[in-house]
């Protein structure tokens, strides 16, 4: 029989009056209560902290609640720290980062952690959901189907095949996210150029092992005032994306694999190198793409001999005729 481990949900708020409540209600109705509540707030305007401490006074499970000696704003950087420090102070075996403006499905909790109890090589687990309006009506779209993560990627992963999934879009959001405490000392310090939840996505697939369930566990709230936000990529959004430069896709790119690669090779681990090799190859494959000729001839001359590269670090021919027609 597996060990049932303690959970700890570490949430962030900042001026979320308008939905906390909901999301709150939604954990104290888990089939599988969690052993603690961690609330690390930035300074709210409004009324979520007395929503917090209203919920705290009859919540089925501590509460544990700070507000931040300074507001550290709702760039990558500051919502990177703000769940940082959420996870630092939780106690429990299994830690899953919660957002202020969404539903739990009353299972969530339960689910999640009976996958992780019975698979003892899973370093994390992240879930599907169900998006939804500000007022919480089904906009029968899966979170799933706003990042890509297509049926033939979800078999990728269940491989072990994880990092490459993991570079070529968001994959993986934090409040579909349940991972083992014992990996925080891998996550932190989050590096400058990372989100929080891509960041423990990464080290879960190269410490330990990542997978993903299809199964909706939360409604994914869409409105005007979020930070991060989901949705079906529109046909001008395929084409924006499509005539970005490789100069702007590297540009981008470089910092957040050039600190995963430190990250990495900090390790001094030979179970690292083949992950160490990996990176090195994309972002090398990255400075190529980058620097090609504007000839189409001179190009294709350089392209054809890596085609094989474009198949291990990118989209394959997609990649390849985007770079050739370029």
């Amino acid at each position: 029989m597996s060990h049932r481990k303690s959970i700890s949900v570490a949430m962030c708020t900042y001026n979320g009056g308008k939905y906390i409540k909901e999301q709150l209600e939604s954990i104290a109705r888990q089939t599988r209560l969690p052993a603690e509540l961690i609330i690390c707030d930035d300074r709210s305007t409004d009324s979520t902290p007395d929503i917090i401490r209203d919920f705290s006074a009859s919540a089925p499970f501590p509460v544990k609640f700070s507000i931040n000696p300074v507001n550290l704003g709702s760039s990558a950087k500051g919502i990177s720290r703000n769940f940082a420090q959420a996870c630092t102070l939780c106690t429990g075996e299994l830690i899953v980062p919660c957002d202020q403006d969404d539903i739990w499905m009353p299972n969530k909790l339960a689910f999640m952690a009976e996958m992780m109890e019975q698979d003892p090589r899973l370093g994390g687990l992240f879930s599907d959901a169900q998006l939804v309006t500000d007022q919480g009506k089904p906009k029968g779209i899966l979170l799933s189907q706003t990042t890509g993560l297509t049926r033939q990627e979800q078999k990728r992963l269940a491989r072990g095949d994880a990092l490459p999934l993991l570079m070529s879009m968001t994959k993986v959001y934090g409040s579909s996210m349940m991972f083992d405490a014992r990996l925080l000392d891998k996550v932190l310090p989050i590096p400058p150029n990372w989100w929080f939840d891509a960041w423990v996505a990464c080290v879960a697939a190269v410490h330990a092992k990542l997978a993903f369930t299809p199964e909706s566990l939360y409604l994914y709230r869409i409105h005007a005032t979020q930070s991060v936000s989901a949705s079906l990529p529109t046909f001008s959004d395929r084409i924006k994306r499509w005539r970005s430069s490789a100069k702007e896709y590297w540009k981008a790119s470089e910092p957040p694999l050039a600190d995963l690669y430190s990250h990495l090779a900090a390790e001094k681990s030979p179970g690292m190198e083949p992950y160490m090799d990996y990176v090195h190859g994309r972002m090398e494959l990255l400075r190529f793409r980058a620097e090609l000729p504007s000839n189409p001839f001179s190009r294709a001359i350089r392209i054809i001999p890596r085609m094989g590269e474009y198949h291990r670090y990118f989209n394959g021919w997609k990649s390849l005729v985007k770079d050739l027609t370029s």
